[in-house]
């Protein structure tokens, strides 16, 4: 997968989230689904998860035992990037905890799984050929 279809991909799964998210939040008016801070969040993921993509990408490209050492430090670099903002945010602003802290994991997850597709997707391309 090349650059420029992992971002036109990754644009249009980014959406459908925020659009999700939004119809969502209609839906439910009643009942708060979304933090003060779910932009902020998703904002946050969504550009570590394209670096960590990148990064995974530029060592799978390399080849050898740099391929496995970028696919690690990649996902672990997104990791730690994202609980950082989230832990600040559940520090510094108390109220919603839970609820930010349930933003937080599914837009984490969301976003780890599209990635790690598309990395497969990488690795069975090396493979074949």
């Amino acid at each position: 997968m090349t650059l420029l279809r992992f971002s036109v991909y990754f644009l249009g799964f980014a959406s459908l989230v925020a659009c999700s998210a939004i119809v969502l939040q209609f839906f439910l008016a009643g009942q708060p689904v979304l933090s003060p801070y779910f932009w902020l969040l998703f904002v946050v993921i969504a550009i570590t998860t394209f670096v960590a993509y990148l990064l995974s990408d530029l060592g799978i490209r390399r080849g050898g035992e740099l391929s496995i050492f970028s696919l690690i430090g990649g996902l672990f670099l997104k990791l730690f990037g994202c609980l950082a903002v989230v832990a600040i945010l559940i520090i510094k602003y108390p109220e919603n905890k839970m609820l930010t802290a349930i933003n937080f994991f599914s837009l984490y997850f969301l976003f780890t799984v599209f990635e790690v597709i598309c990395l497969l997707r990488n690795l069975r391309d090396q493979n074949q050929t």
